[in-house]
């Protein structure tokens, strides 16, 4: 009998990133805000070129991090959710799942298709995975809402930030440009702060579930 490939360290490493990142971006918005104050205070009169390269330097500190932390919690979440789906194919046959593995990793890049392949997987995996379903066709057994509800979360985070990368690059150098850069930063840190805690549970749970011992059928890698 073949061995799981280990998911539980992956998907504590993966969570301790998601719930880094999340502060990262709540940092970002914090300093959106004050690039904002420092930009009006500078237009008023009651702020100095001092304070608006004060702004831009805590820009640079605070998003730096924030960028690093958000590529390193996406490979190691990618990395320990292509082992959760071999694993979960080793309960559940692979002709069974919506997507091949291949959409494991490919499904986050490819325009339109990830709005739902992603969580296609993550909805498959957890079902082909859950004890309690198993001898029930995989597409015929429940979709957790706890996978929606973070999917939601996650897809309102990337509509904001893309929003926010917008309003950020458009050229337009206003007081209120920089008003609706700082909203949309905060609406999105704000979304991924509830992405980042339901995500935690989705991989504990995933994890969980194929830390018990359960039938395993053959698959080749």
């Amino acid at each position: 009998m073949e061995k799981f490939r280990p998911v539980r360290s992956l998907g504590i490493a993966a969570s301790v990133l998601a719930g880094l990142t999340a502060l990262g971006n709540v940092g970002e918005a914090a300093a959106d805000w004050f690039n904002y104050t420092a930009i009006r205070g500078y237009r008023d009169g009651t702020a100095t070129a001092s304070d608006l390269d004060t702004a831009d330097k805590v820009n640079v500190v605070v998003g730096t991090p924030a960028f690093l932390l958000t590529l390193a919690a996406g490979v190691v979440f990618v990395v320990w959710l292509y082992n959760a789906r071999v694993n979960a194919e080793r309960l559940t046959p692979a002709a069974e799942h919506r997507r091949s593995r291949t959409w494991v990793w490919l499904g986050w890049f490819v325009p339109f298709v990830n709005l739902w392949y992603p969580k296609q997987v993550v909805d498959d995996v957890w079902r082909a995975s859950d004890p309690q379903q198993q001898g029930v066709p995989l597409q015929q057994r429940v979709q957790h809402k706890l996978v929606t509800q973070w999917w939601i979360a996650f897809v309102l985070m990337w509509i904001m930030d893309r929003a926010y990368l917008h309003s950020y690059r458009n050229g337009m150098l206003t007081t209120d440009s920089f008003l609706t850069t700082a909203i949309f930063s905060t609406l999105s840190a704000i979304a991924g702060v509830v992405a980042a805690v339901l995500v935690v549970q989705v991989v504990k749970r995933i994890s969980d579930f194929q830390s018990s011992p359960l039938p395993v059928q053959s698959s080749s890698d």
